[in-house]
């Protein structure tokens, strides 16, 4: 969408073509992206991970926006969704987490996507693909656009080479004058076991102290390590979940840490309803006879569901409310894959906007609180939510962009 235009609630359901969208807040963003980048060192950069369509919230657009705010360095998970951002014109280095495979090459280079390497067939594929765009080219170029990041298995026992391995993997490096970007590790319970946390932040050190005095970059944080200060003063720190305003699950004690930093979730979904009607006692509402009605109801019906990401396990486990006063509304009867069914406290005009996800910590709809009702994390929940949903970036007051299928 081109253009800036006032983010009138009226407007905006006209704009997308549907009576339901995921509107994110780019001046909350900026703020969360002020407060983390304030408890690194100045020396440290970010990398802003945007993978599973930047947790949700829209990589494109979040990347376009975090670019234009001085951000240089992105993670996606998949050597596809890097393309993506190179397709819509991202500059930043772009790495691709995971472990990388062969057959990643070819695009990999197209899009001078970063590979996150763990084994060493890998590099000698690598390297010979770099040599021969090397031979053919200017060749310190083509070696400065083809970097990789060497990642090791701490504890995780996930992705990474073994320790015992690393020395081999980064000799190979020096020796075939690979350009090495960095080198990672990941926690694997960052938030909540500081003794193991700090076992795996130790043995990385030591394993690549030895290779400092080639100007080896590091980093080991992501969100988990900047809130408890895991990382923070190393090259690169990695702004996952907390980007974003969310606490990795709904746990109180995590929760409480995400909030007392001043952040704040960046994603809400809003809803008008398609049919608001009363329905007389006894009458059952959804699939399975799940709900009845005990006396005369206001049922209202909205045109989402467990395909645009509202999880039928929430049935009857969660609310919509009211986006002017925040009345809170159960969600009754199973929820369908295009349709929701909620009990209203009375009569209400079709045009009333509803929060289908609230944007704070504690409302039953909120993120953190869904997550917890369903026993899962916050993550999960958002990266889950549709392509299909349309997506309006706000900022000032004012719609920034709009993306929708």
């Amino acid at each position: 969408m081109e253009g800036r235009f006032k983010a009138m609630d009226a407007q905006i359901y006209t704009l997308v073509g549907r009576r339901t969208y995921l509107r994110i807040d780019l001046n909350v963003l900026d703020k969360n992206l002020s407060i983390l980048r304030r408890q690194c060192s100045p020396q440290t950069d970010i990398i802003a991970v945007v993978k599973g369509n930047a947790y949700g919230h829209g990589s494109v657009e979040i990347s376009r926006y975090l670019e234009s705010r001085g951000v240089r360095h992105f993670a996606v998970a998949t050597p596809e969704e890097g393309a993506r951002l190179r397709q819509a014109e991202i500059k930043g280095h772009i790495q691709v987490f995971g472990n990388a495979v062969e057959e990643d090459i070819p695009i990999l280079v197209k899009y001078r996507l970063t590979p996150t390497v763990a084994e060493l067939n890998f590099l000698q594929e690598w390297s010979r693909t770099v040599t021969s765009a090397m031979n053919t080219r200017n060749g310190s170029q083509v070696r400065k656009r083809h970097q990789l990041v060497l990642k090791i298995d701490t504890g995780m026992s996930r992705n990474g080479c073994q320790t015992q391995d690393f020395p081999s993997l980064i000799q190979y490096c020096l020796e075939n004058d690979l350009d090495v970007h960095s080198v990672m590790t990941h926690f694997n319970q960052g938030w909540d076991n500081p003794d193991f946390t700090k076992h795996q932040f130790n043995t990385f050190m030591s394993l690549t102290e030895p290779y400092r005095k080639h100007g080896l970059k590091l980093h080991v944080a992501s969100s988990s390590g900047i809130a408890h200060g895991y990382g923070t003063d190393l090259d690169f720190i990695r702004f996952g979940i907390l980007l974003y305003g969310l606490p990795p699950d709904g746990s109180v004690e995590n929760t409480e840490l995400v909030e007392s930093q001043g952040l704040r979730p960046v994603l809400s979904w809003r809803a008008r309803p398609t049919l608001i009607k009363q329905l007389p006692q006894g009458r059952v509402v959804g699939y399975d006879n799940t709900y009845m009605t005990h006396g005369k109801e206001t049922i209202a019906t909205f045109g989402l569901g467990f395909a645009d990401g509202f999880s039928v396990l929430l049935s009857g486990k969660c609310v919509v409310s009211l986006e002017k006063d925040g009345v809170q509304c159960p969600v009754v009867g199973k929820v369908s894959m295009d349709a929701i069914t909620s009990r209203l406290d009375g009569p209400r005009p079709s045009s009333t906007t509803f929060n289908i996800i609230a944007d704070d910590f504690t409302s039953p709809n909120s993120v953190t609180q869904m997550a917890a009702t369903l026993r899962t994390v916050t993550s999960q929940l958002t990266t889950n939510l549709a392509a299909r949903l349309p997506r309006v970036f706000v900022s000032d007051g004012l719609i920034a962009a709009v993306t929708k299928l």
